[in-house]
């Protein structure tokens, strides 16, 4: 009897429990129900909130007496002393919660947010930093929470972030999101690159780069991330050659190649002077049209002409205009240069090559290639095309 009555999927009126209270004196579930409740809902309509709040203390009080090693008990206690405005039961009890949950992460959580709540903010952090190493999913919560609560200060919240780079990157990801990208950029750094070439969490933090328009960090970041130190990815262009796999969530400065109904794009063994190149198999659709299939973001110096080169092979490629390689603004997608198109006179190797110069107002362009129709209709695009070599220069 005393189960259901305690159990807090069973919907009651409080009066029925104040009853049952009554009946079962010694049942702490009984007195633990109904102190929550009356916690919960702070008034019944009848009694005032401080009449509610005393009586709730004293249920909750009654079944921490009846079952001391319950250390859910101490929480509700701590509750209701809260509510009745002592904030030294309120310590007490949860402290003495802890000591019996040591490794209970909900009650060290509860702990450092009622030692916040008391103004008892450096006390609070070793709670926080527990809660957040045990669930860094817990971090950003955490650091929003300090955030308000120490006006901002960077000390504060780098003492709760921790060791790993998963905590890392999740304070870089919130020190980003509140424009504050040094700091954030540091943060980032200081994850070792073989746990950030694994976690998810890094792709969003250079995303928020991105998007925040912060081209040179997320460049120098995402580089710092993925480069082995080779000569290879000194170069301006990265994995012109395509002998590095894109990674899933890391491609930011490398190929990205999307899903297109005209053509088929992947990465396979065939390549000009590597191993590996582009290949692009046309579907065989009238008025084929490409545009963001295959793209690659670059970032370079604003105000200041390069010139693009590659190599393009076709194969039984059959169109009225083949694909150019064009240059575009990272921002807008406006097309700033563009390469001859591939040409279906040959099958050998073609060299491309386009000039341009970076916008003054924007350190990043795109590289894409494009093949867009003139007509409303034209005839069916066949064949096959390879690309590689793709490298940059300074003029």
């Amino acid at each position: 009897m005393t189960g259901v009555i305690a159990s807090p999927t069973v919907t009651l009126d409080l009066a029925v429990i104040e009853s049952a209270a009554v009946y079962f004196p010694n049942s702490a579930k009984v007195h633990a129900r109904l102190a929550s409740q009356m916690v919960e809902s702070q008034l019944d309509g009848q009694q005032s909130h401080e009449m509610v709040a005393d009586k709730a203390f004293q249920h909750a009080i009654k079944a921490v007496e009846l079952s001391p090693a319950n250390f859910e008990y101490r929480i509700l206690l701590s509750a209701a002393a809260e509510l009745k405005g002592d904030g030294d039961a309120a310590e007490s009890a949860l402290r003495e919660a802890v000591r019996l949950a040591p490794n209970n992460v909900n009650v060290r959580w509860q702990m450092a947010n009622l030692l916040l709540r008391v103004g008892k903010l450096e006390e609070s952090l070793p709670e926080f930093r527990y809660v957040a190493e045990a669930y860094p999913g817990w971090l950003a919560n955490t650091l929003n929470l300090l955030w308000r609560a120490s006006g901002g200060e960077m000390a504060v919240l780098e003492r709760v972030v921790g060791d790993s780079a998963k905590a890392k990157l999740i304070f870089a990801m919130f020190l980003t999101e509140r424009e504050m990208f040094e700091a954030a950029a540091r943060a980032f750094s200081r994850s070792d690159r073989a746990s950030r070439l694994q976690a998810p969490e890094t792709g969003r933090v250079l995303e928020a780069f991105l998007k925040a328009r912060q081209w040179e960090w997320a460049d120098r970041l995402w580089r710092d991330t993925m480069s082995n130190g080779s000569e290879a990815d000194q170069a301006l262009f990265w994995n012109g050659s395509f002998e590095h796999s894109p990674r899933k969530g890391l491609s930011q400065f490398d190929w990205q190649l999307n899903a297109s109904r005209f053509a088929k794009l992947s990465i396979q063994e065939g390549g000009k002077s590597g191993q590996r190149a582009l290949r692009l198999d046309y579907l065989g659709l009238d008025t084929t049209r490409l545009e963001h299939e295959a793209k690659h973001l670059i970032y370079l110096q604003p105000g200041t002409a390069y010139r693009l080169e590659c190599f393009a092979k076709p194969e039984r490629l059959v169109t009225e205009e083949g694909p150019q390689v064009a240059i575009l603004r990272a921002d807008t997608g406006e097309m700033l240069a563009s390469s001859a198109a591939v040409s279906t006179a040959a099958s050998a190797w073609q060299w491309l090559a386009v000039d341009f110069v970076v916008p003054a107002d924007l350190p990043a362009v795109t590289v894409a290639i494009r093949q867009i129709p003139r007509y409303r209709y034209t005839e069916p695009t066949q064949g096959v095309i390879w690309f590689d070599d793709f490298s940059l220069k300074a003029q």
